[in-house]
């Protein structure tokens, strides 16, 4: 909640005044800075402000959900299932599985008014250390990795036209990939609410591409093409189900993207809940009925060798309108990455402000209002990931530790329930749900060691780099005199480039 008091900078000067904006930025560049608080109208003042509403918020989870996915590659579910019957019913229990943990972050948002998802809830029940973890492993791999892929995707796609049936050249591919990067990330250093209104447009718009996928379907159904529904194949087991729930569960993921920007939103006690309800059914009547539409023209055989599923698809039944296939994909991969940057970019933002960062990216631009340094860091980051040959490599190795960090952070809330019994929670799910999801989060973290135990313990090597960088970021206070001048100094000069300010009220309640 907004405090009535505004933080100035110990220079008294606002930094909406243009004759001095530029001097007052560099009074603000650590810690050691004293502050004297004035009465002012925080509506003015330099935070981060709310703007998003309901519509934007359930556009932001699903766009954050649907992203290349379902179009290009739903093998990992079939391959593991045995049959097209034990693959639908997984897709649909995967989306049962995944309401239930947006319900547990539907508490958590409602109850902790704070930006920054798992970093925040894990830093409330367990502490710094545990939260720096999960914060160093986003910050380095996860969400530039995961931008560079999205983006490779959509330069995949939007560059199709121009090439035809041959393969594009590499060059190309990272060209039009670093273009979109740039361009996703422009937008969000310039406005929060057009970063919401693209997200918007790309979320509609790949649902009413996925729709043409769900109508043709249904009609071929009601024309009697049923010969794949059945439950012949070859068969499968404990393991191989666990790992088609392993991969249907992460088609699924990404519900947690509101919870990064919760002190952006105009009504968190009440949009969480909501949103977790409308966009989880949904996603799940999407994702199923876009399954059995696939099964009506393509044999499991066939699904499993095409690269572009939706490609192949279209081709094979939308005729004249096929072109609409590759069309979808790019406003898919465009929408989540931007839905991507927006939410992600507030853990480093909040990381930082918190003191685990540095002070630089936890400012906001005067002007703006957005978190430009921390956007900045995290697009140069992503365009030096787009130039090298195997992101996916990285991503794969630290693709237990999601599943960790999750069942650690539903744990924590578990944990809160009787640590904290009387917080203030509005919205409130029954102890049996979050009890069974952690469990079923950590039997995950186990059947992917099992299933890829070299990945995994390269995975928590990267993750146990942390360490170190806490051991020097967070714990070594009495650095050299010269090095802090060194560091305030740069601090100060960014200050003054970028307009960029700590924010000067609180927009968070604290617990």
């Amino acid at each position: 909640m907004e405090s009535k008091d505004v933080r100035h900078r110990n220079d008294g000067v606002h930094p909406y005044d243009e004759k001095t904006a530029a001097g007052a930025t560099g009074t603000s560049a650590g810690p050691s800075d004293t502050t004297t608080v004035v009465k002012s109208d925080p509506g003015n003042a330099v935070s981060m402000k709310k703007q998003i509403n309901l519509f934007a918020g359930i556009c932001l989870v699903m766009g954050s959900i649907i992203g290349s996915g379902i179009f290009i590659s739903p093998k990992g579910v079939l391959e593991n299932s045995g049959s097209v019957g034990m693959a639908l019913i997984v897709w649909a229990a995967c989306g049962v599985v995944a309401f239930l943990g947006a319900l547990c972050y539907a508490e958590l948002g409602s109850t902790f008014s704070k930006s920054g998802g798992e970093y925040t809830y894990l830093n409330e029940a367990f502490g710094r250390v545990l939260a720096f973890m999960y914060l160093w492993v986003n910050f380095s791999i996860v969400l530039p990795g995961n931008v560079v892929i999205i983006a490779q995707t959509f330069a995949v796609y939007a560059i199709v036209p121009f090439y035809g049936d041959c393969d594009a050249p590499r060059w190309a591919v990272v060209l039009v990939s670093q273009a979109c990067i740039i361009m996703v990330f422009a937008c969000n250093v310039l406005t929060v609410r057009g970063s919401a209104w693209v997200n918007n447009v790309c979320t509609v718009g790949k649902v009413l591409g996925l729709a043409v996928i769900i109508v043709s379907g249904v009609v071929l159904l009601f024309q009697g093409n049923t010969e794949y529904f059945n439950f012949d194949g070859e068969g499968t087991d404990l393991l191989k189900l666990s790992l088609a729930f392993y991969s249907g569960l992460f088609s699924y993921s990404g519900w947690s993207n509101l919870n990064a920007i919760t002190e952006e939103l105009k009504n968190p006690k009440r949009d969480f809940p909501i949103t977790a309800t409308v966009s989880m059914t949904l996603i799940t009547v999407i994702y199923v009925m876009t399954n059995i539409a696939y099964f009506t023209a393509l044999s499991p055989q066939e699904l499993l060798a095409s690269p572009a599923v939706a490609v192949t698809y279209g081709n094979k039944v939308l005729g004249n309108f096929a072109w609409l296939m590759p069309l979808a994909v790019v406003l898919s991969t465009y929408g989540a990455n931007n839905g991507t940057v927006l939410a992600n970019s507030r853990l480093i933002f909040v990381g930082a402000r918190d003191g685990l960062f540095p002070d630089l990216l936890g400012m906001v631009n005067i002007r703006f209002l957005t978190p430009m340094p921390a956007l900045l860091i995290m697009m140069l980051l992503s365009l030096v990931y787009s130039v090298y040959d195997d992101v996916g490599s990285l991503i794969n190795y630290t693709g237990f530790a999601y599943w960790l960090f999750v069942a650690i952070t539903i744990t924590g809330m578990v944990w809160l329930r009787f640590k904290k019994p009387n917080m203030k929670r509005s919205f409130k799910v029954p102890l049996v749900i979050p009890i069974f999801f952690s469990l079923f989060c950590y039997f995950l973290v186990f059947v992917s060691i099992f299933a890829s135990p070299q990945e995994a313990l390269i995975g928590t090597v990267i993750i146990l780099t942390g360490i170190p960088v806490y051991i020097y970021a967070v714990l070594w206070r009495n650095k050299p005199k010269s090095l802090q001048n060194l560091l305030k100094g740069g601090t100060t000069g960014f200050q003054k480039l970028l307009l960029v300010v700590k924010q000067e009220v609180d927009t968070f309640e604290k617990q």
